[in-house]
């Protein structure tokens, strides 16, 4: 009889409940099993970390104890009490290991401590063949702090995790022979609580030692324990964790409604889990592309910009010669967070980012990976040839201010990179390349991109040299103070002196301050320098009366929130009053910030220092910010009073400038006199007062002050000041 139309479709709606409930089944089998693959992956992945850690716990202890000049020197003297008072406390006082033993180069062990001998004494556990395995252990091992090394062995029914490491003396560590230390040995047992107490850090309640563990067992993902010889001594082991299997009761529970009910509840747990499904890709893909990108312009940050030239494909394009890479380091941009808060700072970093995309190419991967630092990555055949145009085109996008909460930031940046030049220049060289054209370009102040060449490698050592002597010359007192006299030019009368800080390393010699000035600045040690100069001239003007001293002040400096509070402070401290000094300011600083400056300079103006700009006539818009900020001087640049009577030019601007600080009452110094004939000169345009060797080259304090004794009341030095100049000259 023919199946009726009916019985067709029930048929057909029995097949299609039958598939469904098949599918369906599967499908959550197979996503079960999915899940506790990788949540055992997971498991296995955190129990490892943590295991290293505990090994790192155990090394750490083993250095802090083994690199200790006293320590060595208590057991080379055989201080028995010493030593059992302070090895013995890291056993007795703070539990923090099991086992702690002392061996000596020859094998023996004069010391040993544990918590408890339940498994056997120390010097039980310790056998000889034990001491020459951690002897063998040892060989290699460097004479230096964190040093260590870890290894287990088999004690009875458990297993000893040791760190050994050398007890050397600090001071003499690189002159003694190694073999000639003895070891200290620090050991913690694998008993249950402390892997209890690991495990439950993973959510993992059962993990334990599996001492007759196979290589079946390692190969099912369980981290093997070898002992000194390789020797596989057991593994952690734990219940491999199924949440997949929790997803399978929840789902086929409904079976028992009725089939017409599990298949409603079969098509709606599988519509719910397909869009739990989605809506857990989607969440992955956003914290995936969260972890990669930067929240704030929506560029890849520096961990994507790292994975990016990581990958395989970047690497093959740099053995090619195709990649290249840019770096740009936005300067003075703290300034803007100081003026106007980091919301504001945010903002720009915003504009600054949307700018520099305008330039970028298609394939270009542009990160923002630092706070005020961007880089760029190109690959092709033709990345070499345009990365110097694309990095010369990001420092002139910034050429036009950027509008901000009300104010205007005129921003500058040093911009480097690097282009790959065969196979030897891997992603992580050029990397560095480009970092380091970066910082040649800020330390060069250059206007335009910098690209990288080997010569650059020697100087950026030096520098780092440079840098490490300099925070040692702090503390050891090699800066020191000299002053150069500053004198009314009609009369040569002493009106004030000029703080200078000189530098005589011990390991570089006489470094001049045009070579550690930028040095100090980039580390921030010209804060430390600056406080130091103000101190000692503080000091020494207190034999002084009536004169003033200027003191140059870096852009760096004038930058922190804190500066004119701690010149306030020390010159309380010292009882002298503001208005004896003079803050010496290049035109820099005023360029790049001057709504900063404004407020910086009225701050400290408020408290009684006076202010001088330096270098005048050098920069851009001297004429400007003469009459925009409160200087009470001048100082005429030494370039314009070089070519005095022999460049009719630089006769017009130096009267010029004279006439403008006449103009605005500023008083105007001319430095840099080397001879008789600019003096004449210059008193002829009478210009206010002078500065320069043929006066007085700069001298320490106790000459000023023995200067200002020969002098008299008038403190004139026309007569010792010629003298001066007269053996300046000889000895040039």
């Amino acid at each position: 009889m023919p199946i009726s139309i009916a019985g067709r479709i029930t048929l057909n709606l029995v097949a299609a409940i039958v598939v469904t409930i098949l599918t369906v089944a599967i499908a959550v089998w197979w996503m079960a099993q999915a899940q506790n693959e990788q949540a055992q992956i997971n498991t296995r992945t955190m129990v490892t970390g943590g295991i290293v850690a505990m090994e790192d716990n155990v090394k750490a202890f083993a250095n802090d104890y083994a690199w200790w000049e006293a320590g060595y020197n208590a057991y080379v003297a055989h201080d028995e009490a010493w030593v059992d008072a302070n090895f013995g406390s890291g056993i007795k006082d703070t539990q923090i290991s099991d086992i702690l033993v002392i061996i000596s180069p020859e094998g023996e062990i004069p010391y040993a401590w544990a918590i408890d001998n339940d498994r056997g004494a120390p010097r039980d556990i310790f056998s000889p063949e034990i001491r020459a395995k951690i002897k063998l252990l040892a060989v290699g091992m460097p004479v230096e702090n964190e040093a260590a090394r870890a290894a287990y062995f088999r004690v009875g029914d458990s297993i000893l995790l040791i760190a050994v490491a050398r007890i050397a003396p600090v001071s003499r560590a690189s002159e003694v022979d190694p073999a000639t230390l003895p070891f200290l040995v620090q050991g913690v047992y694998l008993n249950h609580s402390r892997l209890h107490e690991l495990g439950r850090q993973f959510l993992i309640e059962d993990l334990s030692l599996n001492l007759e563990a196979t290589d079946h067992a390692i190969q099912s993902g369980f981290p093997p324990i070898k002992d000194f010889d390789g020797n596989l001594i057991g593994a952690f082991v734990w219940s491999p964790p199924t949440p997949g299997y929790a997803v399978l009761r929840s789902v086929f529970l409904p079976i028992a409604l009725g089939v017409l009910v599990f298949c409603i509840i079969a098509m709606a747990t599988v519509l719910r889990a397909r869009r739990l499904a989605l809506s857990q890709g989607k969440s992955e893909k956003l914290a995936i592309n969260a972890a990669r990108r930067d929240s704030l312009t929506d560029l890849i940050n520096r961990f994507g910009f790292n994975e990016f030239s990581e990958a395989r494909a970047f690497a093959d394009a740099c053995s090619r010669g195709e990649a290249a890479i840019i770096y740009l380091d936005v300067n003075g941009f703290k300034s803007v967070n100081d003026s106007i808060g980091h919301q504001g700072g945010d903002e720009l970093v915003k504009r600054l980012a949307e700018r520099l995309a305008i330039v970028m190419p298609p394939d270009a991967t542009f990160a923002r990976v630092g706070g005020d630092e961007f880089a760029v990555a190109l690959v092709g055949s033709t990345a070499s040839q345009a990365a110097a145009g694309i990095a010369s085109a990001m420092v002139h996008m910034l050429d036009q201010s950027f509008g901000v909460g009300g104010f205007q930031f005129q921003v500058t940046a040093a911009v480097g990179y690097a282009v790959s030049d065969g196979p030897e220049a891997s992603p992580a060289e050029l990397l560095r390349r480009a970092d380091l054209a970066m910082y040649h370009a800020k330390n060069s102040a250059e206007r335009d991109a910098v690209q990288y060449h080997p010569g650059m490698e020697t100087g950026a050592l030096h520098k780092k040299r440079l840098s490490v002597a300099l925070r040692s010359a702090l503390e050891s007192g090699e800066l020191s103070v000299v002053y150069q006299p500053i004198a009314r030019a009609n009369d040569l009368a002493i009106v004030s002196v000029e703080a200078l800080v000189r530098w005589d390393s011990h390991e570089f010699g006489r470094v001049s301050p045009a070579d550690f000035i930028p040095v100090a600045e980039e580390t921030g040690l010209i804060h430390d320098i600056g406080k130091f100069v103000f101190q000692r001239a503080c000091e020494d003007m207190a034999d002084w009366p009536g004169i003033k001293v200027s003191i140059n002040v870096s852009p760096a400096q004038l930058r922190e929130p804190n500066f004119a509070n701690d010149l306030a402070a020390i010159a309380r401290r010292h009882a002298v009053v503001p208005n004896r000094f003079k803050l010496e300011l290049t035109e820099g600083l005023l360029v790049r910030n001057p709504t900063i400056a404004k407020r910086k300079l009225a701050r400290l103006k408020s408290m009684g220092f006076g202010l001088s700009l330096d270098d005048f006539g050098t920069g851009f818009s001297s004429i400007g910010y003469v009459r925009q900020f409160p200087f009470d001087w001048l100082k005429i640049d030494k370039s314009f009073v070089a070519e005095l009577g022999t460049n009719p030019t630089a006769n017009a601007l130096i009267q010029s400038m004279i006439a403008l600080g006449d103009a605005l009452d500023i008083a105007v110094v001319a430095e840099g006199i080397e001879t008789a004939e600019q003096l004449k000169l210059l008193r002829l345009l009478q210009c206010e007062y002078v500065q320069g060797f043929y006066l007085s080259k700069p001298i320490a304090a106790a000459e000023v002050t023995a200067l200002f004794d020969r002098l008299g009341e008038g403190r004139r030095i026309q007569t010792a000041m010629a003298e001066t100049a007269r053996t300046a000259e000889r000895m040039s």
